[in-house]
């Protein structure tokens, strides 16, 4: 029998002895936001661009970023969003009215003065969802 030592420093671990393969999946953006790290945008710096390249392609980000930037109303926005939407297959009709989504959205909105509330976006994104024909309704 040959004498094995194992030290374990913390963290979650599994001793396998007869185990042929192991696998650890992980759940949850925070993970893949590690995993992705920092985009190669102009706005890297801004933690939002890392979080919302995780629901937008990075070959489309860098113009999307450039269309929020211009937006002066609400509604401007929430038509971003729905192009984003259209364009986007990780993105909902949930996800797009969900907080942690707007809130990546709005510190990007550089023109947005007026209406910048989580709920008045949510609104506009909401009035957008339902101005679209009924056959673009379905949920992805």
């Amino acid at each position: 029998m040959n004498d094995i030592t194992i030290n374990i420093n913390g963290g979650n671990n599994q001793i396998l002895p007869n185990a042929t393969e192991a696998v650890q999946n992980f759940y949850g953006d925070q993970f893949a936001e590690k995993i992705l790290g920092n985009p190669a945008s102009d706005d890297a710096s801004i933690p939002e661009v890392g979080k919302l390249s995780l629901y937008i392609d990075k070959v489309n980000l860098s113009g999307y970023i450039a269309q929020i930037g211009e937006c002066q109303t609400a509604t401007e926005l929430a038509r971003i969003v729905m192009s984003m939407l259209e364009q986007e297959p990780k993105l909902t009709d949930e996800t797009v009215v969900k907080e942690r989504f707007i809130t990546l959205l709005l510190p990007l909105a550089h023109k947005l003065d007026k209406g910048r509330s989580i709920d008045n976006i949510r609104a506009r994104i909401n009035d957008a969802l339902m101005a679209r024909p009924k056959h673009n309704r379905n949920f992805k």
